[in-house]
């Protein structure tokens, strides 16, 4: 599973797939296995990802500045930049669908949730 680090922790995440983007904001107490029949669905058409919640599946403890879902929407972004990803379809569930409502679209950041072009294929 690869691996990014984001406010100097290891998020692991899923990237499977290949197309436009799909990202996949899990639930609390979940980790990438509630999104399976999904991830297996979906990357047939689309690019997947699914970080997984700090402290869930093979992520590590919530980074020490953490404090808000304005966070966690800025650390999702942090990812998507780490990606090359500019374009997203999001789709959340409980907290993967709060912070996802809490994307910075006043912070001059949209390009991250509409614009932009799928990447090209790895």
């Amino acid at each position: 599973m690869p691996v990014a680090v984001i406010d100097g922790r290891p998020l692991h995440y899923v990237d499977q797939g290949c197309g436009p983007v799909v990202l996949l904001g899990s639930s609390y107490l979940w980790n990438r296995d509630m999104w399976a029949p999904q991830i297996e669905a979906l990357s047939h058409q689309y690019r997947v990802i699914v970080p997984e919640l700090w402290g869930h599946g093979e992520s590590g403890p919530l980074p020490t500045r953490t404090r808000s879902l304005d966070d966690l929407a800025r650390q999702a972004l942090a990812l998507l930049d780490q990606l090359h990803i500019t374009r997203v379809n999001l789709v959340g569930l409980s907290v993967g669908g709060m912070w996802g409502a809490r994307q910075p679209f006043d912070r001059g950041l949209p390009a991250a949730i509409k614009g932009g072009s799928a990447p090209p294929c790895p």
